[in-house]
């Protein structure tokens, strides 16, 4: 009978181990997005995505374009990196607690430096992790991408909100010098807050260390209300979308296409900021473009018939959604080429 259990021991163990390394390979082959109880949703880009993607600039640096990027250049290839390891990367934002919130984030994971700065930075909806010249500790990879996600919190639910600026500097014994970027680096307001964030929700990884980069000020959890008043700028309203009528000219297409939906009359809404998703009958999404033009009640938007590579879709049926605020339009349109 011992033999008999620790034969079927190890075929578990065995089992285990497959579907481990299935579920890194999954990972590893593209974006997989996660979705936290603190109310994060992240989209990770592995580093294998990444380089698959990277294109050769004319300067011999590698370009990495997408659609929550733009345009990035990394270092040209030539020197070992290691990048994080995204698992602790999911981690460290798993581990965030002490607010609720609803936001969407895309992270990264660089197989190279960025080019211009050289080391891990966010932008509005995204973070960029840049890789070590070893394998990055597990310790550093928290702090570095809970200080990040603090920079992506601050410009959700601060950015255009003055008042919950004053109100933080305030609280903090902060005041208008530590807004400009001309202060030191460890002064400036928005490093402040990341900082913060980090410290007063992050887990026990990244906030090993019991300090901030800025060691001049006080620690955030001796900020009396500190905690609470970020917590709150946090908790976000999610207000149903609204479902307006959509439609797709023209439709067939080959390969340009124009999306149109109607809004509502009240819609505060602005060119630029709608979103189009393009899917393919099974559910896969294949595009997203950001831009549109708002005019007499109504937002367009245009698909080439690309991918978010730039490679050319497939003749088919594809479907889409396209976001303006609450407005929510769907549809679908033929492409033929």
């Amino acid at each position: 009978m011992k033999a008999n259990r620790n034969s079927s021991r190890n075929q578990i163990a065995a089992w285990t181990l497959f579907a481990m390394a299935m579920l890194l390979a999954q990972v590893s082959s593209g974006a997989q997005t996660y979705h936290f109880a603190n109310g994060i949703s992240a989209t990770v880009h592995g580093a294998d995505e990444i380089n698959d993607a990277l294109v050769l600039d004319k300067d011999g640096g590698r370009e990495l374009v997408h659609p929550a990027v733009g345009s990035l250049v990394l270092d040209a290839a030539g020197r070992d990196w290691v990048p994080m390891d995204e698992y602790a990367v999911v981690g460290a934002l798993e581990s965030m607690t002490g607010f609720a919130t609803h936001v969407d984030v895309d992270v990264f994971v660089l197989p190279a430096p960025p080019a211009e700065i050289g080391s891990s930075f966010a932008r509005r909806g995204a973070i960029y992790l840049s890789p070590g010249t070893g394998v990055v500790p597990a310790s550093t990879i928290a702090y570095v991408t809970t200080h990040e996600m603090g920079h992506v919190l601050t410009w959700a639910f601060l950015d255009g909100r003055q008042a919950r600026w004053d109100e933080y500097l305030q609280v903090r014994g902060l005041d208008e010098s530590n807004l400009s970027t001309d202060a030191r680096h460890a002064d400036r307001a928005r490093e402040i807050i990341a900082e913060d964030i980090r410290f007063l929700f992050g887990g026990s990884l990244a906030t090993r260390s019991g300090t901030i980069e800025n060691h001049d000020l006080v620690t955030p959890d001796r900020v009396a209300g500190l905690d609470s008043l970020l917590a709150g700028y946090f908790r976000a309203e999610i207000a149903a979308p609204r479902f307006v009528a959509a439609r797709a000219f023209p439709n067939p297409c080959n390969p340009l296409t124009t999306i149109e939906m109607a809004l509502d009359s009240d819609s505060d809404v602005t060119s630029g900021s709608a979103v189009l998703r393009i899917y393919d009958i099974r559910g896969a999404l294949i595009s997203t473009v950001v831009g549109g033009h708002v005019a007499n009640g109504s937002v367009s938007i245009q698909w080439h018939g690309t991918d978010d590579f730039g490679g050319a879709a497939a003749s088919g049926r594809y479907l889409y959604q396209l976001q303006l605020g609450r407005n929510l339009g769907k549809g679908s349109v033929t492409l033929v080429r």
